[in-house]
């Protein structure tokens, strides 16, 4: 007779371990939250003066241009415009108001019996000019393709601004 031989029990597969999961997930989740982090802290610093992410910061009218474009003949505003502005962009605007632009890019303004003398220049369809005397009224606008009309905002040295318009006379 043959003896019955009892075969070993096959040993019981092991469990996963909770740890070879939640670990993985959990420096996943910290990576993440430090990514974030840097972001939100590079993005404040770009919006803060000269950051190293300025470039995401609000465009906004400069007192000074970085680049004085040379203006062509070509593009000339010169003679007499009518400009009417708006301080606060409120909607109501006064004038008009006499301006004369010179061909050596200064201009003379009038408006009532006060004058006014300034700078100008173009470049494009861009317009920018500025009074001599303080607050130093800056104008940053556009020209329309004929050059018969231009449009755009207005600040101060003192913290005023507003919007304008002017059409050639």
């Amino acid at each position: 007779m043959s003896e019955i031989t009892e075969m070993p029990e096959a040993p019981q597969p092991r469990k996963p371990t909770q740890w070879k999961i939640i670990i993985p997930v959990a420096i996943v989740v910290v990576l993440c939250c430090i990514c974030l982090v840097v972001a939100g802290v590079l993005a404040y610093m770009g919006t803060q003066g000269t950051g190293p992410l300025s470039m995401l910061a609000t465009a906004t009218p400069t007192r000074t241009p970085t680049k004085t474009p040379t203006p062509t003949t070509e593009l000339s505003i010169t003679g007499d415009w009518d400009i009417y502005y708006d301080w606060d962009c409120t909607g109501s605007y006064n004038g008009p108001v006499l301006i004369t632009f010179f061909d050596d890019y200064t201009y003379v303004l009038t408006e009532d019996s006060d004058t006014g003398y300034g700078t100008w220049y173009i470049a494009g369809d861009y317009i920018d000019f500025m009074f001599d005397d303080y607050p130093n009224a800056h104008y940053i606008g556009t020209l329309d393709y004929s050059y018969t009309y231009m449009e755009g905002t207005m600040d101060t040295a003192d913290g005023s601004s507003g919007c304008w318009y002017g059409i050639i006379r």
